[in-house]
């Protein structure tokens, strides 16, 4: 242990004789540590974050809305009824199923909505509300509650750009009143201006959310889909069935229906965040190849110029493995003084990324001390593998002629 610590301290001493050097070689390093790390921590945080979205069991399991390519799609529209029947259908797999009326199904919802009292008009979309969604934050005010779903309760949400635009401030607008379309809704909340992942559900500058059961009376008629919620993971498959069957009872057998699993499209989001990462690390992977080759590069420059001096190790006794060693600890300290600045690279990546991630896909935790692992483990593989030809060439020098040289 004595020995490789005073192989280390010569290693740092020769590495200090060419700063410049050593800086080039070990930029490869920190370029591809970097961004292997960065890559990594963001693309396993936003699948762990989505994945933590999903287990609460907020969001509906399935998904169910007529199929537009069908020969007569209006034999297969839903309505409010739809979702009363397959609530108390009896089926054990369903534990929730309710109608659902939002912009992702039909562009056709744009109301315009009044100032109570005021002149001030605005064409906004309307979205319906089914509860415990952790991702419809406020600004002001409150959220709409189970109570509110459960009694029909003329009040509304209404957009940050909405409230400004009919009040001036997110502010002024709670307590206030809007009318759409003759009917008078009690502002409770104003949403925040970055959704999460609701931002994804509730598009636009311009809309308001009204609780599903107030929408109903609202907009009496066809709703956009179906959200079903089952009991467990397990119960996908039989609630799909029985909802199904239901919908065919009511509709008929030629009516066609897609439905739309929570779990399946985040596999599948899964799926397609893991290709990008993997395609993004291989590019962090060739800069680590090609900081390599630096590495040997420079590590056989230095074996020509230290020439004389590995002929005087030898000559007083040195053994091959000493010199292998020597050089092998100067490459991978090369390396590993490019990784851990490659980690801190990473962590600012991060530091740019993270937030804006969080906000689309709910709380981001960052694997710190993983990151730095894989960064002192990259560095030390790539120091190993192109360091240790250099290394066997030193030891390979015949001490008579290294002394000649």
């Amino acid at each position: 242990m004595t020995r490789i610590f005073a192989y280390a301290g010569e290693a740092l001493a020769a590495l200090g004789r060419n700063k410049m050097r050593a800086i080039l070689t070990m930029l490869g390093i920190f370029i591809g540590v970097g961004s292997v790390d960065a890559v990594y921590a963001l693309s396993t945080g936003a699948a762990a974050a989505i994945s933590d979205t999903v287990s609460t069991g907020d969001q509906p399991a399935l998904t169910i809305y007529p199929d537009p390519q069908q020969a007569d799609p209006a034999i297969a529209y839903l309505s409010y009824r739809d979702a009363t029947a397959i609530a108390q259908s009896g089926a054990s797999a369903i534990r929730r199923a309710i109608p659902d009326y939002s912009l992702f199904y039909n562009n056709a919802r744009i109301y315009n909505v009044r100032q109570g009292g005021g002149n001030k008009k605005v064409a906004a979309f309307g979205f319906s509300w089914y509860g415990g969604d952790a991702d419809l934050l406020v600004l002001t005010g409150r959220r709409l509650s189970a109570q509110d779903e459960s009694s029909a309760a003329q009040t509304a949400l209404v957009s940050a750009g909405l409230a400004e635009k009919l009040f001036g401030s997110d502010a002024n607008a709670v307590d206030q009143s809007v009318d759409i379309r003759g009917t008078r809704f009690r502002i409770v909340g104003v949403t925040d201006k970055d959704q999460g992942t609701a931002s994804n559900y509730f598009g636009g500058t311009y809309y308001f959310v009204l609780p599903y059961t107030t929408y109903h009376a609202f907009e009496a008629g066809r709703t956009d889909a179906l959200l079903i919620w089952t009991n467990s993971p397990e119960d996908e498959a039989a609630a799909k069935a029985s909802a199904l069957d239901e919908l065919h009872r009511s509709h008929g057998a030629a009516a066609k229906y897609l439905v739309q699993s929570t779990r399946e499209s985040i596999e599948q989001f899964d799926r397609v965040l893991n290709i990008v990462a993997i395609g993004l690390t291989a590019i962090g992977g060739i800069s680590l190849f090609v900081a390599g080759i630096g590495i040997m590069n420079i590590m056989l420059v230095s074996v020509t110029e230290r020439t004389r001096e590995i002929g005087i190790r030898k000559a007083i006794g040195a053994k091959s493995s000493d010199i292998v060693l020597q050089f092998v600890i100067e490459a991978v300290l090369l390396s590993l003084a490019g990784g851990v600045l490659g980690y801190f690279l990473a962590l600012g990546i991060i530091a740019l990324c993270s937030g804006y991630l969080a906000n689309k896909f709910g709380p981001f935790v960052v694997p710190y001390a993983t990151l730095f692992g894989l960064a002192l483990l990259f560095s030390l593989v790539v120091g190993v593998l192109f360091g240790v030809y250099p290394a066997l060439r030193a030891s390979r020098l015949a001490p008579v002629e290294a002394l000649r040289a």
